[in-house]
């Protein structure tokens, strides 16, 4: 996906996130917020990864898409299991924790680490090859250098 004329729009969505997030927070809405955080996050990443202007979609697809949907969706069950319990005790856990404490362990702690840690083992050089690495170690050794000089 070229992302090289998208840029601008991009950085305008974002924007719009951060007030959109600065909102309801002072209106209490923090379930919205913390599903806009995730597809600011989700943007952040993408520009983040774009190597060259341009986001590898196998990367995109099964690590970043795959990231957030996975986020929002244990939202949506934390917040659906908080709203079933809320003010009782529920009658069940799931591995010992709250319902919704427990959606928010799997998915967003565990689920989330293990979604980025694998997409980055298999697709990471999509997003950084040694040789993309090496360039950039060269270009700050350089500029070090020039430094140095001054």
């Amino acid at each position: 996906m070229e992302l090289g004329n998208k840029k601008t729009g991009i950085m305008l969505v974002i924007t719009m996130l951060w007030v959109l997030i600065t909102l309801c927070a002072w209106k209490g809405q923090w379930f919205i917020s913390l599903i806009a955080s995730v597809i600011l996050m989700l943007l952040y990443m993408m520009l983040g990864s774009a190597r060259n202007g341009k986001l590898d979609m196998k990367f995109f697809v099964t690590t970043l898409l795959s990231w957030s949907i996975l986020w929002v969706v244990g939202f949506f069950l934390s917040k659906y299991y908080a709203d079933i319990f809320a003010g009782k005790m529920p009658n069940f856990t799931i591995l010992g924790f709250h319902p919704s404490f427990a959606f928010t362990v799997l998915t967003y702690w565990i689920g989330g680490m293990l979604t980025l840690t694998l997409g980055l083992t298999a697709f990471g050089d999509h997003w950084l090859s040694d040789e993309d690495w090496s360039k950039f170690k060269n270009k700050i050794q350089v500029l070090n250098s020039a430094k140095e000089e001054c």
